[in-house]
């Protein structure tokens, strides 16, 4: 063992000084995720979409008109989405919100979006409305294929809000098991 004057004469290592430290920075709260782009389509984008009273579908003209499909499953979707004062308010704000103008608001390509301020993905209210109307259509309305978006408006206007969903070629029964 050293003796304590042999430890006393060992040199000292230098210490690097150390970098003071950072200023206080002001912390910034985080806004939505970015992994979820809201997706606000214009006119342009919405060329060829289905519409209420054009049925859809690849069975014909739809709307009950003897084509086979007997079925405007849009104008039926849309009806009911108007008629509830929820839904109407939540999609009037999520419009406004976006500064959608007369613009239309994806809410499904697959999977349902999500939008600004929501907890849930693709309006979550508006999701469970479109979702108990398709549940409880007639089988030949839910089994319809559809090709491309589908543009719900919630009134007659030129500025109302509107909703898209869709995909290149999909069946009303999709959104019930969309991923949330």
């Amino acid at each position: 063992m050293p003796e304590p004057a042999a430890r006393a004469a060992a040199p000292l290592r230098a210490r690097t000084p150390r970098a003071p430290p950072p200023p206080r920075v002001e912390r910034l709260a985080a806004g939505p995720a970015a992994s979820e782009p809201n997706v606000v389509l214009g006119e342009s984008d919405l060329a060829g979409a289905t519409i209420a009273g054009t049925g859809g579908g690849t069975g014909g003209s739809g709307g009950g008109s003897g084509s086979g499909d007997g079925c405007d499953m849009v104008r039926r979707l849309q009806d009911a989405l108007r008629r509830d004062p929820e839904v109407t308010a939540a999609v009037t704000q999520s419009h406004r919100a976006l500064g959608a103008g007369a613009k239309a608001i994806l809410v499904w390509n697959g999977e349902w979006l999500r939008s600004p301020g929501q907890a849930g993905k693709g309006l979550a209210g508006v999701r469970q409305a479109i979702a108990m109307e398709v549940a409880f259509a007639p089988e030949a309305c839910r089994a319809q294929t559809m090709r491309g978006l589908v543009v719900i408006a919630f009134n007659d206007r030129p500025d109302a809000p509107r909703l898209a969903l869709g995909t290149r070629e999909w069946r009303w029964t999709e959104l019930l098991s969309a991923r949330r």
